[in-house]
């Protein structure tokens, strides 16, 4: 999530020039910010971005990660997946002949879904990221949460796993493997 007073107390420096740095980085294609999904546009407004880098190769390299390290800690591969998938939907939302927006879910309780996918009709697909072999029920907790907001335009929720089947966990819910995003 982007808190731009948290970022600036870190680095010294006041929330508006945090977020001028920020726009030089998503200007250069670096980061780029996803605004929080809601039912209601207007209330898009005031919730807080979250931020995304857009190579995850540059942050796995930033942060100093080597492949050996990732294959064992699976709590540091999950931002680093996020962030790949990120890229991956921008660029499939470029090429793609439906338009769609791409957005970030996360409610008062901090039930998350990683991205919200919505066109022009309204219709919603929920797509959460997890950097593990296997998936239970409970993993979609934030895809029933999302599906629940949207009502009938609810048309999918995916997650993305690190396995090799697709599995089906209920009416439009769905765990697929992450080789799909290139299918």
């Amino acid at each position: 999530m982007t808190n731009l007073s948290e970022i600036g107390r870190t680095l010294g420096l006041d929330h508006k020039a945090v977020d001028h740095y920020i726009r030089v980085l998503e200007q250069i294609y670096l980061v780029q910010r996803v605004q929080p999904w809601s039912r209601n546009e207007l209330s898009r407004l005031v919730k807080t971005p979250k931020l995304h880098f857009v190579d995850s190769g540059l942050l796995t390299a930033m942060r100093g990660y080597s492949v050996a390290r990732l294959r064992t800690d699976r709590m540091l591969l999950g931002p680093i997946l996020e962030s790949f998938v990120f890229s991956e939907l921008l660029k499939s939302a470029a090429w793609s002949k439906e338009r769609v927006s791409l957005f970030h879910y996360r409610d008062k309780d901090q039930v998350e879904v990683d991205f919200v996918l919505e066109n022009p009709a309204g219709e919603v697909v929920g797509i959460e990221v997890k950097a593990a072999a296997s998936v239970t029920r409970r993993d979609f907790a934030g895809l029933d949460r999302i599906a629940a907001a949207a009502g009938p335009a609810f048309i999918q929720g995916i997650l993305l796993y690190d396995g090799e089947k697709t599995l089906s966990f209920g009416d439009k819910l769905r765990a697929v493997p992450l080789s799909a995003l290139w299918a």
